[in-house]
């Protein structure tokens, strides 16, 4: 009997009854089995709405130093060189019904079905033997069927037999609904002595994205190594690459024993290593520098780096170790040289690692460049759009985007609309408003005109009285509006999540040390909110409000109701600044019915009460002397007309 226990990916001990024609449950166990082994696991932490990803350019030293393990299960399916073409891959959440299929193949296939679930294995195998018999034509569909159920049904070299020439009807072109191709790899290497042949068809299995055969490789290779059998392994390059990955990606399940004996095992018994590394191994050491580097082995990390093949792993353990070294542009170019911009694997983490290198060497804008290409990692790219670019280098990187992207963006993700309308609020806090109107989302254009024209009358006005009402307007439209016209889609308002979650602090709390400048402080200390706490255009519309309150009389209705609203703008959010609007009002402002509510219910300010009640301005100097002038020739005029006729008689 053999020692391992590999994963069991065939499903019933039989094909499906032919009342409900499907596919054989091929993948049943697999899925139950790698649910088993990820329910070992601890569940990752979330934060109380959606799963937020890193800011990794809030964690830079952290971020450029660590060297993430990977997923065993993901990892498993790189032992071996991807295939030319994939089979077939399906699950068992639906029934398989092949459409176009002969008569006499379904018949010939439900009658051997029909035969197993009976017990009548030897009718089963006729059935199917006969159905495998038929001319190619008529038996296109069914032809993998049989050949897959002829191996359940047989035992030993038969069944290896069987399960191999259901891979060779899918070469010669037979059709493969049920993924049985795949299937059949896991199913034959469970019936090997072999070790090394039986990790080999698993991991061909695992490269066609057969989810069993990564679940098997980890079963696989955690039995070897309780039982301390993983000398079989080591000698095989696919073997030892298998022990490598779960060294790295599975070591923290080791005992200590354990992790030294494998590691010995992989290294061999050189006692006296060569500098260059040349005694080591090349198979697998780009995996062994990755778990070397993690350990803190620096020196063992620069061996095997230099041992391994110029993989994607082996390029980023010798960009981490160009970070050590100080070497940042050699660290640069090695990430550059293996940046896809996509999202699967480690792809994020080497956009993001490559976006903590061009800041640090002050190239922001392409630092947002790489951001963007990892922006599944949002945050990084509403941080370097929001503080970091200035508002003509991102007015430059928005105007390069095409203006979609729909097939890439989801829900919490950042798309060029979404960078669009960031730009048009950040012009419209700058005070650029007609800059910002066309970036911003049509129905909040005309929000935005009224507040700019509201905030231009309380700027410009001539009549303070004006003044003061435009500012009044333009504090409740920041009030009311200000999440979609002024909020930062990233601290502290987070608009990106419609301001439902306070997802951290602008700066997190991790010092970045050397990794931030002081060309990038400057830059986030001048693109600051106008303050700094959540939902920060409450607080603009509470400034406005009482700007508008300092052009007026403080014994007027408008200057109390404007000081009210002012610290309405606020209350929750800002108690400090409410109880010092209450003090001013207390101290300055008129005794009027809303006082016990304030900052609660306010009155609408009285604009026209106050216009009426102002006294008139003098007249102007050039009125004055008209109304002399014309006085005086009033007065001679009414003189000549009483003076007496000449030679009239006097008196």
């Amino acid at each position: 009997m053999r020692s391992h226990r590999p994963h069991r990916s065939h499903g019933p001990r039989g094909p499906r009854r032919p009342a409900r024609p499907r596919r054989p449950l091929a993948l049943a166990a697999g899925l139950v089995g790698a649910a088993l082994v990820l329910a070992a696991a601890p569940p990752p932490a979330r934060a109380c709405g959606p799963d937020f990803p890193i800011e990794l350019l809030g964690q830079r030293p952290t971020t450029i130093a660590e060297l993430e393990d990977g997923v065993f299960l993901e990892l498993a399916g790189a032992l071996v060189p991807a295939p030319t073409a994939r089979y077939r891959v399906v699950d068992d959440r639906g029934e398989v019904d092949p459409a176009g299929e002969s008569a006499i193949e379904r018949a010939l296939y439900a009658t051997g079905a029909e035969a197993f679930h009976a017990g009548d294995h030897a009718a089963a195998e006729r059935a199917f033997t006969q159905l495998l018999a038929l001319p190619p034509a008529l038996r296109r569909h069914r032809s993998t069927w049989a050949a897959y159920s002829l191996g359940r049904l047989r035992a030993g070299a038969d069944a290896i037999a069987a399960y191999r020439h259901v891979r060779e009807l899918v070469a010669a072109g037979f059709l493969d609904e049920g993924g049985l191709a795949a299937s059949s790899l896991g199913q034959e290497a469970r019936l090997h002595d072999d070790l090394v042949v039986t990790v080999r068809l698993y991991a061909e299995q695992a490269a066609h994205g057969h989810a069993a055969g990564a679940t098997s490789l980890l079963l696989v290779a955690r039995d070897a190594v309780e039982r301390e059998a993983e000398g079989a392994l080591v000698a095989d390059p696919v073997g030892r690459r298998l022990l490598a990955t779960y060294l790295r990606a599975r070591g923290g399940e080791l005992t200590a024993a354990q992790r030294a004996r494998l590691w010995a095992a992989l290294l061999g018994p050189a006692p006296d290593p060569a500098p260059t590394g040349a005694d080591l191994p090349a198979a697998g050491a780009d995996l062994l520098a990755a778990a070397a580097y993690r350990d803190g082995d620096l020196a063992l990390a620069r061996r095997l780096a230099r041992r391994a093949d110029d993989t994607r792993l082996a390029r980023r353990v010798r960009a981490k170790l160009a970070v050590v070294d100080g070497d940042r542009a050699a660290a640069a170019a090695l990430l550059a040289s293996i940046d896809d911009g996509g999202d699967g694997g480690d792809a994020p983490r080497v956009c993001g690692e490559r976006a903590i290198l061009a800041a640090r060497d002050d190239r922001f804008v392409e630092a947002m460049a790489h951001a963007w290409a990892m922006r599944a990692h949002h945050p990084d790219v509403l941080y370097l759009a929001e503080r970091v670019l200035t508002i003509d280098e991102l007015i430059a990187f928005v105007a390069a985007l095409p203006p979609a992207d729909p097939g890439r963006d989801g829900r919490w993700r950042v798309d060029p609309m979404t960078l669009r309308q960031l730009l048009g609020r950040r012009l419209l806090r700058a005070g650029r408003a007609d800059e910002a109107i066309p970036y911003l989302a049509p129905p909040h254009r005309r929000a935005a005109v009224a507040y700019a024209g509201a905030l231009a009358r309380g700027r410009r006005a001539a009549d303070p009285l004006d003044r003061a009402e435009g500012l009044y307007e333009a504090s409740l439209l920041a009030r009311r509006h200000g999440l979609e016209l002024l909020g930062t889609a990233h601290a502290p308002d987070w608009e990106h999540h419609d301001a439902r979650y306070d997802v951290g602090a602008y700066l997190p709390a991790e010092d970045p040390g050397p990794w931030r400048t002081p060309a990038e402080v400057a830059r986030v200390a001048a693109s600051a909110p106008a303050w700094s706490g959540r939902y920060h255009y409450r607080h603009v519309a509470s400034a406005l409000a009482e700007e508008a309150a300092d052009l007026l009389p403080t014994t007027s209705q408008a200057f109390a109701a404007t000081l009210c609203w002012s610290a309405r703008h606020v209350r929750y959010v800002d108690e400090d600044r409410v109880e010092a609007l209450w003090d001013r009002y207390i101290d300055e402002g008129p005794a009027v019915d809303f006082a016990p509510s304030f900052g609660h219910e306010c009155p609408a300010p009285d604009f026209a009460r106050l216009r009426a009640a102002r006294p008139r301005p003098p007249a102007p100097a050039w009125q004055l002397v008209l109304v002399v002038l014309l006085a005086g020739a009033a007065a001679t005029a009414l003189a000549r007309h009483l003076r007496p006729p000449r030679g009239a008689a006097r008196p």
